[in-house]
């Protein structure tokens, strides 16, 4: 080997560490990126043949095999903001550009961003939509996913369902009153169709129609002629919103006996509804229904509404009774338990939650939530030779590749940690390390470099 060959094996060691020096000061640099992961620089030995029926072959020096990606997992940073997503385990969050273009990312920095005058989505910095499917998918297919959209506004829904637990009170004695004979609607005293002393007790509920309108509803109660029974009749608080016209009944609706049995709990139950403002009592046939179902109405809108008072009639026609059934005691009249399916119109609020399923629930001012989507992951066998780095913490599939598109789950090859971010894989002490090897390397090459070119400056002089 010449001494001009010596320069040039020097030189080659040189660029490479340089080119290794790069990759290091880059891991450094992002140390702080989310997600990021490091890369590495490998080497391989140069050699050249000097004799080609011998095949001896000499070393010429170094150069840069290739600079790959090291895709361990990096540590977690907790944020406690929801849409802050750390993957556990294997996978990629699946990102689409404007153009339509698709890219991978450890990234899970999202924000809920307004894309149009109805709906939010979940973007990264870059704009970027983050990919899902629909609430209840488990198996997705990539040109299904989408970016799916959080609407601005949750449609009102009108109550169809009234469950309460109520307690009427043993120890009130029989009368001979009657709530449906007693019932009168008078234009000149319109909110109140029965007078104090023409029942034991009211309660007030509250509803929704179907218009997100907040409607209160009586519920009358009375002793009656039978110590082991009590009368009930709903009505609307204001039964000038009943608008089947004009009539004695109007804003009754349902009227019903309970019995109880000796223990208190309700033993039989019969219902009907008030079909008209002139007080036509149609039957409930419970056995068909197993709870009283009534059609009420609002602004002229039929509203069925199924009254839930803790038990239900069974198809035998017995009683059978939940936890929270309505009984009589020797206590005075109380509710312990109220609920109602309908709410108003909800703006949305907040994205609370984000599952390790990858199922994204958003909340509205109603005090409702909402199933948005199911965020999907992308994973790949071999991921060296399946993705490249583009910048901006993305990956593209190289030509060829397909990704494995998974649900996230404890039980899959990875799951999503909501309110956390990876941080950086790179490992400083590590890097450091790097630093000092490159550099004595880089000095040695140096020298090399240097001592050939004073062993040929000293035979040139000889010369």
């Amino acid at each position: 080997m010449s001494l001009i060959g010596s320069l040039f094996i020097s030189y080659s060691g040189l660029y490479t560490n340089t080119i290794a020096t790069k990759v290091t000061a880059d891991n450094l640099s992002n140390l702080n990126t989310t997600g990021f992961k490091g890369s590495r620089c490998e080497f391989l030995n140069e050699v050249v043949g000097s004799n080609q029926e011998v095949m001896r072959c000499e070393g010429y020096g170094s150069f840069v095999k290739s600079i790959s990606t090291i895709y361990t997992q990096g540590g977690l940073q907790t944020t406690d903001i929801p849409t802050d997503l750390a993957i556990l385990g294997k996978g990629f969050f699946i990102v689409k550009d404007t153009k339509g273009n698709i890219f991978y990312t450890r990234d899970g920095q999202f924000y809920v961003n307004e894309v149009d005058e109805n709906n939010f989505a979940l973007q990264n910095s870059l704009g970027m939509y983050l990919l899902g499917a629909e609430p209840d998918a488990k198996t997705m297919d990539l040109n299904v996913l989408k970016p799916y959209l959080i609407p601005k506004l949750m449609p009102p829904k009108g109550s169809s369902k009234i469950s309460a637990q109520l307690i009427f009170d043993s120890r009130i004695t029989a009368n001979t009153r009657n709530l449906l004979e007693n019932y009168s609607f008078d234009k000149d005293n319109p909110l109140v169709p029965l007078k104090d002393g023409e029942y034991d007790y009211v309660w007030e509920f509250t509803i929704y129609d179907t218009y997100g309108t907040k409607v209160n509803l009586r519920l009358y109660a009375d002793r009656g002629e039978n110590i082991n029974e009590y009368e009930v009749l709903l009505s609307l608080s204001d039964p000038t919103l009943d608008k089947r016209g004009e009539g004695p009944y109007k804003g009754a609706f349902l009227y019903g006996k309970l019995t109880f049995g000796a223990a208190g709990d309700v033993i039989s139950a019969e219902f009907s509804q008030i079909s008209d403002t002139e007080g036509t009592l149609t039957p409930i046939d419970l056995i068909q229904t197993g709870y009283p179902e009534f059609i009420l109405n609002l602004e002229g809108n039929n509203q069925k509404i199924t009254l839930d008072l803790g038990f239900k009639v069974r198809e035998d026609g017995t009683i059978e009774r939940k936890i929270n059934a309505s009984a009589l005691m020797a206590n005075a009249f109380s509710q312990l338990f109220y609920d109602q399916d309908g709410y108003p119109l909800g703006v949305f609020d907040r994205i609370e939650i984000i599952t390790e399923e990858g199922l994204i629930i958003a909340w509205y001012t109603n005090q409702q939530q909402a199933d948005v989507s199911r965020i999907f992951l992308a994973d790949f066998t071999g991921y060296e030779g399946s993705l490249e780095k583009v910048g901006n913490n993305l990956f593209r599939t190289k030509v060829g590749i397909k990704p494995f598109i998974f649900a996230p789950s404890s039980s899959e090859r990875g799951r999503i940690m909501s309110g956390a971010l990876e941080t950086s894989n790179v490992d400083i002490a590590n890097e450091m390390l790097n630093l000092i090897v490159l550099q004595r390397a880089f000095q040695s090459n140096a020298r090399v470099m240097t001592t050939a070119d004073q062993m040929m400056e000293d035979f040139i002089r000889q010369v």
